[in-house]
C-alpha cells in the first residue's frame, strides 16, 4: 500500500462520516420550509406553528454551558426505534377523560426552534427533558408551589429535605448565598442554610428555569411530520 493510497482511504473513512452526519445535515437544517396544514389529511388548514414560550435562547445557553446535556436528552425517538412515546409524561400529554385532546408525539426539528443548536444529549443519566414542563408542574402542585419554586429548589439541591429522589448534581453555582439584609430578599428561596443565609436565584439560574419549563410538547403536528406508527389527522389528536 503507498502512502497516496492510504491518505485516500483515511480521508474517505473519516471525511464520507463527517460530510452525511455533520454536514449534510446542518445545511437541511439551517433551511427548514414551514409546513402547512392540509384540510384533507388533517381537517384544518394554516401554517403549523409551534407553541413554545419563555427564555429559550437565554436558558439553551445556560443548559448548555452547565453540561446539561451530558446526562439528559432532548429527543422522543420514532416508534420504530424505542418506546419513548408510551413512557408517562416523556412524550407528551396522554388522551384521558380530563385531557380529551392526543399530543404525544416524536421529536421533529421545529422542537428546537430558538435555539442555536439541537439539544439532543449524550446520554440518559437523568430522564429525557423534552416534556420535563409537564412533570415540573404536577410535582410543584403536589407540594402546594408554583412550577418556577420547585425547580430552582430542585436545581440548588434536588434533595433538599429529602424531598425529591434525584441523582442530579445540585447547580449552586447558579445561586447566590448571603446574610439576609433586613427581612431578606422576596426572590429568595424558601429555605435557609443551616448558618441562615438565604438563597438567591441568579439570572442564569431563572434563565435556565424559564428554558425547562417551555419544554412541553402540546401542540398537535400535520400528517405529514407525525411519524407515529398511528399517524392520525391533526383535528384528532
Amino acid at each position: 500500500m503507498t502512502f497516496k493510497t492510504f491518505l485516500i482511504g483515511l480521508l474517505i473513512s473519516f471525511g464520507a462520516p463527517w460530510l452525511l452526519i455533520i454536514v449534510v445535515p446542518s445545511l437541511a437544517m439551517s433551511k427548514i420550509e414551514p409546513v402547512e396544514f392540509d384540510e384533507g389529511e388533517d381537517g384544518k388548514e394554516g401554517v403549523y406553528r409551534p407553541l413554545r414560550g419563555g427564555r429559550v435562547t437565554d436558558g439553551a445557553q445556560v443548559y448548555a454551558a452547565n453540561g446539561c446535556y451530558a446526562c439528559h436528552s432532548q429527543v422522543i425517538r420514532l416508534t420504530t426505534a424505542g418506546s419513548d412515546v408510551w413512557r408517562d409524561d416523556w412524550a407528551g400529554v396522554k388522551k384521558t377523560q380530563d385531557n380529551p385532546v392526543e399530543t404525544r408525539r416524536e421529536t421533529n426539528v421545529f422542537d428546537y426552534q430558538g435555539e442555536s443548536f439541537a439539544q439532543i444529549g449524550l446520554t440518559r443519566t437523568g430522564p429525557d427533558l423534552s416534556n420535563v414542563g409537564f412533570r415540573i408542574d404536577r410535582y410543584a402542585e403536589e407540594a402546594g408551589m408554583t412550577s418556577e419554586e420547585w425547580a430552582l429548589e430542585h436545581l440548588y439541591d434536588p434533595r433538599a429535605g429529602g424531598r425529591y429522589s434525584s441523582v442530579c448534581a445540585p447547580q449552586k453555582h447558579l445561586f447566590k448565598v448571603s446574610k439576609p439584609k433586613g427581612q431578606g430578599s422576596v426572590e429568595a428561596l424558601s429555605f435557609e442554610t443551616e448558618d441562615g443565609e438565604e438563597i438567591v436565584p441568579k439570572a442564569e439560574a431563572r434563565a435556565l428555569v424559564s428554558y425547562l419549563l417551555s419544554m412541553k410538547k402540546n401542540d398537535t403536528v400535520p400528517y405529514s411530520m407525525n411519524y407515529r406508527g398511528d399517524k392520525k389527522r391533526a383535528d384528532a389528536q
